[in-house]
């Protein structure tokens, strides 16, 4: 099924049911995927590899990775592959399972002539440090696609805790973005990092048509001049609406102002 319906929603979900089945079969079945001739098959087998887990013992707990090493192994050769989707498949599984010796090639990658390619790789840079990754993120962050600058700003703003003046300078610049997401993304790794400048903009944004990226920046920032625009929030809600996820990040970033620090 997972090959039938390459890239279908039908597709995707059985190979989420594989990750589940992780088996030493299993994984000599992905073995022979990834050394077919059908760019295909090989980027089926990177993708089932990805995500392999060990089956779960204790209802509720995460279940850890299948044979790490061995997928890894497979996924840095598909970095090599003349094929791009197959390197799209390695890109993607090297966000799930971070390898050092991936990061050289994942920066590269990042230059990119195709969109979807560097989205992948803004996705999977999230999972690595150092000042080569730190970079790359930098630059997809302003890159010329909305979803990439999307993703690398999230992985800048709140995947990393790297706080410098150039990382600051890169998400003070999106928040003007044209992408209403990105400028989120920006606003809550400005707050995370608690640029005082976060609470004039939060004071400017915080009304009845905020998001939650709005919310959870005044949480990270925690500054109680936010309180009267926050209350003023809470007390405009009908009583249907004092429930869900929006709401408990209401709830939360009233607290977090209110506390005494």
């Amino acid at each position: 099924m997972a090959l039938r319906a390459w890239d279908t929603d039908r597709g995707w979900k059985a190979i989420q049911q594989l990750h589940l089945r992780a088996s030493p079969a299993l994984l000599r079945r992905v073995r022979a995927l990834c050394a077919s001739r059908s760019w295909r098959r090989r980027a089926l087998g990177l993708h089932v590899a990805s995500q392999l887990q060990q089956r779960r013992r204790t209802e509720g707990l995460s279940a850890p990775a299948y044979a790490l090493d061995a997928t890894q192994a497979l996924l840095l050769a598909g970095l090599e592959d003349v094929h791009a989707e197959v390197v799209r498949a390695a890109v993607s599984g090297l966000g799930h399972r971070p390898h050092p010796d991936a990061l050289a090639s994942l920066v590269e990658l990042a230059g990119h002539a195709d969109s979807a390619m560097r989205w992948d790789v803004a996705v999977a840079l999230g999972h690595y440090h150092g000042p080569i990754a730190i970079d790359a993120l930098m630059r997809l962050a302003v890159d010329a696609d909305p979803e990439v600058r999307d993703w690398a700003t999230f992985g800048l703003g709140t995947q990393q805790t790297v706080d410098t003046p150039q990382v600051r300078e890169v998400l003070w610049h999106n928040l003007g973005d044209a992408d209403e997401d990105v400028r989120g993304e920006a606003l809550v790794g400005l707050a995370a990092r608690r640029d005082p400048r976060v609470v004039d903009q939060l004071l400017a944004q915080l009304g009845p048509d905020c998001l939650v990226y709005q919310l959870e920046a005044a949480e990270q920032v925690a500054s109680p001049l936010l309180l009267p625009a926050l209350h003023a929030l809470a007390d405009g809600l009908h009583d249907s609406e004092r429930k869900g996820y929006w709401f408990g990040c209401l709830q939360s970033a009233i607290e977090a102002c209110s506390e005494v620090r």
